[in-house]
C-alpha cells in the first residue's frame, strides 16, 4: 500500500508527527510508502519545512516528499519552484483552509505557473468557502496540463452536500484525481470510483488529522472489485510518482 496523504513535522496546531512514529505505524499496517508534506509549521517558515521534508525523502526510501507553500506569501511561487528544482520534492500540497486562501484565487495561479506542469498538485478540498470542489475545478480548467488531486473526495465537511459537485468534477475535469481520506460512506467511495474510474482514485489517510488504520478499513470495506482496490491502494500512486512496481 501507498498512503498518498500524510503530514509530518512540528505543527502549529499541536498535532505534530515525528517521522519515526509514522514509520512505525506504516510497518504495523503494511504500508510500503507514504507521500509526506509539512504540517503547518510553528514558525510559519514553509521553506524550511520543505527542506526538512526533502531531507527525510533523501534518507528514507519509504518516504516521498511533497512541498507546501502559502500562496498569499509574495515568495510562494519561488518557494514552490525551489522545492521541486533544488530540493527534489515530487509534488506540491495546498491547504486552502489552513492558509485562508481560496484555491481558485489568482494567487494560486502564480504558484502553479512557477511549477510549469512538472509535478502533481494535491489540494485539501471540501472546506467551505476556500476549497469547494467546483473551486478546484475552476483552477484545474485554467491549468489543464497540471494534474490535481482532490483530497477527501471533495467533501471534507462530512455533510455530503458537496459530494454531487465532486461527481461533476469527476465527469468534466480529467486532470483532477481524488483521494478518499475521511469519506465516511462506503457508497460515496464506490460512486466516486464508478464516476471517475478506479485509475483516478488514490488511497490517502490524511494522517495525523485522521487515523491511517481506519482509512484503510474504509476502502477495504467497499464492494469494489479487487483490481480497483489495487489501483486505489497502490498502483495509481506508484504510476503517478514512480515509487514502486505495480501490485507490490
Amino acid at each position: 500500500m501507498i498512503d498518498a496523504h500524510v503530514f509530518v513535522g512540528r505543527s502549529l496546531y499541536e498535532n505534530s508527527l515525528e517521522p519515526s512514529s509514522l514509520l512505525e505505524t506504516m510497518e504495523a499496517l503494511g504500508v510500503a510508502a507514504a507521500v509526506i508534506r509539512p504540517l503547518k509549521p510553528v514558525d510559519f517558515d514553509m521553506d524550511a519545512a520543505n527542506r526538512r521534508v526533502a531531507e527525510l525523502q533523501s534518507g528514507e526510501p519509504r518516504l516521498v516528499g511533497f512541498a507546501r507553500v502559502n500562496p498569499l506569501e509574495p515568495g510562494a511561487p519561488e518557494q514552490a519552484r525551489r522545492a521541486v528544482e533544488e530540493y527534489g520534492l515530487k509534488g506540491l500540497h495546498l491547504h486552502p483552509w489552513e492558509e485562508n486562501c481560496p484555491v481558485n484565487s489568482p494567487k494560486v495561479d502564480g504558484v502553479i505557473r512557477a511549477l510549469g506542469d512538472r509535478v502533481p498538485v494535491y489540494v485539501s478540498t471540501g472546506f467551505p468557502v476556500v476549497s469547494h470542489p467546483l473551486q478546484l475545478q475552476e483552477l484545474a480548467e485554467r491549468h489543464p496540463q497540471t494534474l490535481f488531486i482532490a483530497a477527501h473526495g471533495g467533501q471534507q465537511d462530512n455533510s455530503g452536500m458537496s459530494f454531487e459537485d465532486s461527481l461533476v468534477v469527476a465527469r468534466e475535469t480529467p486532470n483532477v484525481l481524488f483521494d478518499v481520506a475521511g469519506v465516511y460512506r462506503r457508497d460515496f467511495i464506490e460512486l466516486l470510483v464508478e464516476t471517475a474510474g478506479s485509475e483516478r482514485v488514490l488511497f490517502g489517510s490524511c494522517t495525523p488529522y485522521m487515523d491511517m488504520a481506519l482509512e484503510i478499513v474504509r476502502v477495504r470495506a467497499t464492494h469494489l472489485p479487487e483490481q480497483a482496490k489495487r489501483n486505489i491502494f497502490h498502483d495509481n500512486a506508484a504510476r503517478l510518482l514512480g515509487i514502486g512496481a505495480p501490485g507490490s
